[in-house]
């Protein structure tokens, strides 16, 4: 119950502390047209090639379009090829919207005249794994445009695309791809379309020692969800179960103001069982239970 509590007052916190939309290192472009030619209206590419090899497999190319009339800023559609390391065979493609390069050194001439800007992906390296920031409470953005990390506990790694600020409250979204040998498995059926990857953002946890995954739903002060999904094996995939979670509310059935309560369920046979020793109000300056159901 304390940690329901806490990361309702980190959901305060996180309000008031955080209010830059545009990269700090960046800032925001001083041109935007050259001869005519506007650079930042979403279809004017920025050609960008990866010189290293990533994961020992992957030669990556980008076309990035970015926005001005987005936000935040410095984002925007991109085709993302992933090729084979020789260059010799483009294995699969991904379009992905609010894309981002953090600290991208803008050259205005090299985008007007369709040049290629070459980078090292292997600079991006100076974070930590997903599972590990996100345990770290909340964090708004990875600062890496795409990595690969398995998020479902399998012991094999997923393709990440990251959108920036595309979340709630302006924390990072994220795109899961199955990878097999071929590419990714990118259909109405994949993991990418369905819960929890679906709902993965920067206000997402992941255990590694129990399989969970719990997601969070901000919705205000007392008006937030969280749901936890185990991950049990399944056929030819892992397969996630909902177990438990908890919602904040401060209205009654009639409509009626009875201040913050907190609502905490386990799921048993597939139903609602109502945790009546986590539920009740709430006394939201400390964080405890001041009346149980």
């Amino acid at each position: 119950m304390f940690s329901i509590l806490k990361t309702l007052l980190l959901f305060l916190l996180l309000i008031f502390t955080n209010n830059s939309f545009a990269d700090d290192d960046n800032g925001l472009p001083e041109v935007y047209e050259i001869n005519g030619k506007k650079l930042m209206d979403g279809k004017t590419a920025i050609h960008i090639h990866f010189t290293d090899i990533i994961e020992e497999r992957y030669i990556v190319d980008v076309e990035w379009f970015p926005d001005n009339g987005l936000v935040p800023l410095l984002t925007g559609p991109a085709i993302i090829i992933f090729n084979t390391k020789d260059g010799a065979l483009s294995l699969f493609t991904i379009s992905t919207g609010f894309f981002h390069i953090p600290n991208f050194k803008w050259d205005w001439k090299k985008i007007y005249n369709g040049e290629v800007f070459e980078m090292k992906y292997s600079d991006f390296k100076r974070y930590s794994t997903l599972k590990e920031l996100t345990s770290k409470k909340s964090i708004w953005s990875v600062g890496i445009p795409f990595l690969f990390e398995d998020v479902n506990f399998d012991s094999t790694k997923e393709l990440i695309i990251v959108k920036k600020r595309a979340g709630q409250r302006w924390t990072d979204d994220y795109e899961v791809y199955s990878i097999d040998e071929f590419g990714a498995l990118n259909s109405p059926y994949n993991i990418t379309n369905s819960m929890p990857y679906v709902e993965f953002d920067g206000f997402t946890k992941f255990n590694p020692e129990d399989k969970t995954i719990a997601l969070y739903y901000s919705g205000g002060a007392c008006s937030s969800s969280s749901e936890t999904y185990q991950a049990a094996d399944g056929y030819g995939a892992v397969k996630f179960q909902l177990i438990n979670g908890w919602e904040t509310y401060s209205w009654d059935d009639d409509g009626k103001n009875i201040g913050c309560h907190v609502k905490t369920y386990d799921i048993v046979n597939g139903r609602e069982v109502l945790n009546v020793a986590e539920s009740g109000a709430v006394d939201l300056a400390t964080g405890e239970l001041i009346n149980r159901i």
